[in-house]
């Protein structure tokens, strides 16, 4: 008998044959990819809570995750953009739309009371590099999508749990004057 967030848990254990039971269960299609993060991904997208599956993944799955996250609502990706912008700056993750263009430092870490650190460094460094993210869209937007709880705007700069990603994107109309847009 197959239990949706048992077979969920045993695969992201490493379980590969409760593949099996994801695909009747209706979490995973045939063809779609067998991996740790798209199996959580497509949990949350089936509302089985994943926020303590999120600490299982690995720092690339945990990027992985999020880059389907922001898929699913429409936005390109792409991962560890190099840019040479006084100094030079890497970004873990990039997701655009015609509109605006999200630039997230992904956290795979406790943070404690540091996401206020975290937010400033990542304003900071995408505001040295502003001139270049513009090339992807008209609006930027710096984010922190973190693997804890943490859910604050810190100066300008959202801190997003990343199983709550969905949740920002569908509301961010409501508090975009809160948080940093560079145009």
């Amino acid at each position: 008998m197959c239990i949706r967030e048992i077979a969920v848990k045993s695969f992201l254990e490493g379980d590969k044959s409760s593949a099996e039971c994801l695909t009747a269960l209706g979490i995973l299609d045939r063809g779609e990819p067998l991996t740790r993060s798209y199996v959580l991904y497509k949990a949350l997208k089936m509302g089985i809570p994943v926020s303590s599956y999120i600490k299982k993944l690995n720092w690339y799955e945990f990027e992985e995750y999020i880059r389907y996250v922001f898929s699913e609502y429409g936005f390109n990706t792409s991962s560890n953009v190099r840019l040479e912008c006084d100094g030079g700056a890497e970004f873990d993750i990039i997701a655009w739309s015609r509109e605006v263009a999200f630039v997230i430092e992904a956290k795979k870490w406790k943070g404690g009371g540091r996401w206020a650190e975290v937010a400033q460094r990542h304003l900071k460094k995408v505001a040295r590099c502003v001139g270049k993210l513009l090339a992807f869209s008209p609006s930027i937007v710096p984010i922190v999508v973190t693997s804890t709880d943490a859910s604050l705007i810190s100066s300008g700069v959202a801190v997003v749990p990343a199983w709550k990603i969905g949740s920002f994107l569908a509301s961010f109309n409501d508090f975009k004057n809160q948080v940093a847009v560079f145009r």
